[in-house]
């Protein structure tokens, strides 16, 4: 998986149609892993994809791949951080100064930014500057301008080139020195040159964009997208070409190929539409023979013991190497994760390894499994720091029983609290696992753990935040 080579199948499915193996099937024995079991499985399975450069504006979304250093100090020098004078404040405390205010000084010159700093200011004199402009040496102080009287009395109003001024000298009158000492930001103080500014991991967004640029990385280094293989079972499936056989009663819609290519997006990989296979090897030979080479494989439906069972017919000739069949949630438990190796191949394709998911196919089940265990996979291959997702308490307004053997979870919407810092979660409708209308406003998975049996109405829980949280 590492080297995201991916695995070409249409070679491997003739040698997955031997009946002989059902019987061994059937006598399998599920797993039944818990959700951490299955969680942690699915993790350590995960590889970061390789890293490929691509320009700042191309790498929105996606994660950092090796870390990027600052090719540059920044800022380059002292700078002021007000519109003001610049001064040296022992000139306006010592003796000469007498301490009196107002203090009329000479205005020595302009400083503005992306300039160099001014040199030979001579003594007892003010510099004119503007916000971001470097400080000459030995200034330690911006007086803001609201405390002077910005040169009204100033006698020539001359402007300098960068350089101290000698004719038509204007003056500044200092009301009020309380800004002695500030409005002075050190050099560096965002990053220096050569220091490690976006580390492995970070995504970027609005936010990071500008350290990168700020950094100057032309070419951003990032984890190439997984390019995910997603694919529909099922005799019964009509697209929306064929909806009228569904208005008829005579189909299922297929919502799960859709789905499921939206949430691959949504994680940061690639979906590669695989179609419908139909309920047999041929059919699902012929869905995969002119398949584009893939890092990951998602197919739902045909995840239990039916007879027509896609992940069965792969299992029958041991092509596919599972880790697990079947975990301890709901909805979703018939879901299991193998990896079809590159040596049922003729010749291999490659050396690795194509992990496959095999979900469940009522909709509400691949939801959920994709969520909490594809997901995580896909964002572990894209080297998030967090690949099992982010989640939130909040305090649930309906009882959620659970089974005790199983962990459950329900498809919520977030609202605020009545109390601060506080959210509220509430059920987004029925939670039957064939319905799909309890995903359209779902913006998080509320988890009842194995063992507890019942989150009673009022009580916090934890949330696992889907992509539809805002």
């Amino acid at each position: 998986m590492g080297s995201g080579a991916g695995i070409f199948l249409g070679r491997v499915l003739p040698l997955l149609t031997t009946p002989a193996g059902m019987a061994d099937f059937e006598r399998m024995a599920a797993d039944w892993l818990s959700y951490e079991e299955a969680l942690s499985c699915v993790l350590a399975a995960a590889a970061p994809m390789p890293a490929e450069h691509v320009a700042p504006d191309e790498a929105l979304g996606r994660s950092v791949a090796a870390p990027v250093a600052a090719r540059a100090t920044l800022p380059a020098w002292r700078n002021s951080a007000m519109d003001g004078y610049a001064v040296r404040s022992a000139e306006l405390t010592g003796p000469s100064a007498a301490g009196s205010m107002p203090l009329r000084l000479p205005v020595a010159g302009r400083a503005y930014p992306g300039s160099e700093p001014l040199r030979n200011v001579p003594s007892g004199a003010a510099v004119r500057i503007m916000t971001g402009a470097p400080l000459p040496d030995g200034f330690d102080s911006v007086i803001r301008v609201e405390h002077t009287d910005g040169e009204a009395g100033g006698d020539g109003q001359a402007e300098s080139d960068g350089q101290p001024e000698s004719d038509g000298q204007a003056f500044v009158v200092i009301h009020d020195a309380s800004d002695l000492g500030r409005h002075v930001r050190p050099a560096g103080e965002d990053m220096t040159a050569g220091e490690e500014t976006v580390p492995v991991g970070t995504v970027v967004h609005s936010g990071s964009l500008p350290v990168l640029l700020a950094s100057g990385c032309a070419a951003v280094p990032v984890f190439r997208r997984p390019r995910v293989g997603v694919l529909s079972s099922g005799d019964e499936l009509a697209g929306l070409d064929r909806f009228d056989a569904v208005a008829a009663g005579r189909a299922v819609p297929d919502t799960n190929r859709g789905m499921i290519a939206a949430a691959v997006r949504e994680v940061g990989g690639v979906p590669v539409d695989l179609g419908v296979a139909a309920d047999d090897p041929a059919g699902l030979e012929e869905k995969l023979a002119d398949a584009e080479r893939l890092d990951v494989l998602v197919a739902t439906g045909g995840a239990s013991m039916g007879e027509r069972d896609l992940l069965k017919r792969v299992m029958l000739e041991h092509g596919l190497r599972l880790d697990f069949w079947r975990a301890r949630i709901r909805p979703g438990s018939p879901v299991a994760f193998g990896r079809l190796p590159a040596s049922a191949q003729e010749p291999p394709a490659s050396t690795q390894e194509l992990p496959v998911f095999s979900l469940p196919g009522n909709p509400a089940s691949a939801f959920v499994t994709f969520h909490v265990l594809v997901a995580p996979y896909l964002r572990a291959t894209l080297g998030s720091p967090t690949p099992a997702g982010l989640a939130t308490t909040a305090r649930t307004d309906s009882d959620l029983p659970s089974p005790p053997s199983m962990t459950q979870f329900y498809r919520v919407r977030l609202s605020p609290d009545a109390s601060p810092d506080a959210v509220r979660c509430s059920l987004t409708g029925p939670q039957g696992s064939g319905l799909v209308r309890s995903l359209r406003d779902a913006q998080g998975l509320a988890l009842v753990p194995e063992g507890v049996g019942r989150v009673p109405q009022g009580d916090p829980v934890s949330v696992v935040l889907l992509p539809g949280a805002r």
